[in-house]
């Protein structure tokens, strides 16, 4: 057998989860959004979960393939989906730091980024690219009229107010699912995600003050990871401190998407 033009050291490697190629067989993951991912992963520090890169730099270690705008947009993207996250590069062209999610660390924790957004102000600085109302089909703008009166209302449900009698029996209901749950508990607190779906799953919960897992990991069986990140994304932009039940309005949220599809 003729030998490789060169030597395959096994005593240096990193683990990289077979949850990126889903990602990207799903759809949540462009070719070129997947093909930088992993090579920051492969060039990350082992200690920190973090790789020093710049979009020039980038461009050239894939043969200019990738200009060096199309990798300062892959970027962005990447941070949008919430895969990495690096501090505002605009006006900056040396290199910077970027941490990678859920990346395994040598102390055998992993990488957490979620905290990082929650510290940054504003749209802009992930990258999202804004609709104007004028660019928004015609039907589109009706069902989000719809969904924004939907929301509206549930957001009257679940705020402040004096206990009415419909809250107060879906209370006991839920009090009586939780009993009739407790056999099949998965604590949030003793939860280890095995990808990066039950990753996400495992923030969302911890944002919702959520105790148990099971509902969030039935919800992604049953509902799958885009229509959760949906409906965690319209839960934040309208909690303003006056939804009392973030997991009940959070639920409310994916029963509503599930209607209007």
């Amino acid at each position: 057998m003729e030998n490789l033009p060169f030597k395959i050291d096994n005593n240096d490697y990193v683990k990289l989860p077979r949850s990126i190629k889903t990602a990207l067989v799903d759809g949540l993951l462009r070719f070129e959004e997947y093909a930088i991912l992993v090579w920051l992963w492969l060039n990350a520090n082992p200690r920190s979960g973090r790789a020093q890169v710049s979009y020039a730099g980038l461009s050239k270690d894939f043969k200019e393939k990738y200009s060096k705008n199309a990798v300062n947009k892959i970027m962005l993207e990447l941070k949008r989906k919430k895969w990495v996250w690096f501090a505002k590069q605009q006006g900056r062209r040396s290199s910077f730091n970027v941490d990678i999610s859920s990346y395994p660390l040598s102390d055998g924790t992993f990488k957490y980024i979620n905290h990082r957004f929650k510290q940054e102000s504003g749209r802009s600085e992930s990258g999202i690219d804004e609709q104007s109302p004028a660019e928004v089909p015609e039907e589109v703008d009706d069902i989000s009229q719809k969904l924004e009166t939907e929301k509206k209302k549930l957001v009257a449900r679940f705020s402040f107010s004096p206990e009415r009698e419909d809250s107060r029996s879906q209370k006991n209901d839920t009090e009586k699912e939780n009993k009739n749950n407790r056999s099949s508990r998965r604590p949030v607190r003793n939860f280890n995600p095995g990808t990066y779906e039950e990753e996400r799953c495992f923030e969302i919960a911890r944002y919702l003050e959520e105790t148990d897992m099971s509902f969030m990991l039935s919800a992604l069986k049953k509902y799958g990871l885009p229509r959760i990140e949906n409906a965690y994304e319209k839960l934040k932009q309208a909690s303003d401190g006056t939804i009392q039940n973030k997991g009940a309005y959070f639920n409310s949220l994916l029963s509503i998407a599930d209607e209007s599809g």
